[in-house]
């Protein structure tokens, strides 16, 4: 296989597709997703959205290809069932995700007290609910949630399993054992596949823990990924493109299968 990768890895929102954006993918992305994967490649869409709201971007994305692998809510891992044709958990990873975090809202009502009365008087933050405790929370723009985050640090302190993935204005609380890094990893596992023959790409703070070389050892990401997001990859000696959502994914896809394995570990390439 080209350059020795097996698995590509991608965020969807902000990085195959911008904001706004009709939701389709561009030429150059279709072209190097339809090669990578006649050359036997798998690739996993690695995304904060549900099951749902991920098959429907992905009908409207209208790839050349589908994915092998839906990696929903920064922790939940799917693929198609060969039977059926329909997305199924894959492997028990699911269910012990699920009963761990059951059991972690169960136990953290004295974070959520603090987190109520801490946000009680920004009016620029909503709770969001879901099946009967609070899953999560939006501001009204990136420099509220960057306040909002540093309030959580702090009160987290005490509740070493309770953490958070955020994603521009979207926040969602999490079991700190589940992110897009873990669930990652263990697709891997089931797999068989090395970190060194995995290829990950992301734009913003819930892609860190998949842009970690232990996890994926070729890490990329577009132009419009943010400052914390581009130092990572460029520390990881990686492929920060120059250009904007998936033409930036295009070109760092095409450039890691076309580098000499020798190089490949070098600093950071903008292109």
């Amino acid at each position: 296989m080209a350059a020795g990768i097996r698995l590509l890895s991608t965020d969807f929102d902000g990085t195959l597709i911008g904001h706004p954006s009709d939701g389709r993918c561009i030429p150059a992305l279709a072209r190097a997703l339809a090669g990578f994967k006649a050359s036997g490649g798998l690739w996993a869409v690695n995304t904060g959205r549900s099951l749902a709201h991920a098959i429907e971007g992905l009908e409207i994305f209208h790839a050349p290809v589908e994915p092998d692998f839906f990696l929903t809510h920064e922790r939940e891992l799917y693929h198609r069932d060969p039977a059926t044709g329909k997305w199924q958990d894959f492997g028990d990873w699911n269910r012990v995700a699920r009963e761990r975090h059951a059991e972690l809202f169960h136990r953290s009502g004295t974070i959520f007290a603090q987190l109520q009365a801490f946000v009680a008087g920004m009016p620029d933050v909503t709770l969001i609910e879901e099946d009967g405790h609070t899953a999560g929370l939006i501001t009204s723009d990136e420099t509220t949630m960057a306040l909002v985050a540093k309030g959580l640090d702090a009160l987290r302190a005490d509740f070493p399993d309770f953490s958070y993935q955020r994603n521009t204005i979207y926040l969602r609380f999490c079991h700190a054992d589940y992110h897009k890094g873990s669930v990652l990893r263990e697709l891997c596992r089931l797999l068989a596949v090395p970190a060194a023959e995995v290829f990950a790409a992301g734009d913003h703070f819930n892609d860190l823990s998949m842009l970690d070389p232990k996890v994926a050892g070729h890490l990329a990401c577009p132009a419009n990924a943010i400052a914390e997001v581009k130092s990572a990859v460029t520390a990881a000696g990686g492929w920060v493109s120059g250009r904007r959502f998936g033409e930036g994914i295009a070109a760092a896809l095409a450039a890691v299968l076309r580098a000499p394995k020798k190089t490949r570990k070098k600093p950071a390439a903008v292109f």
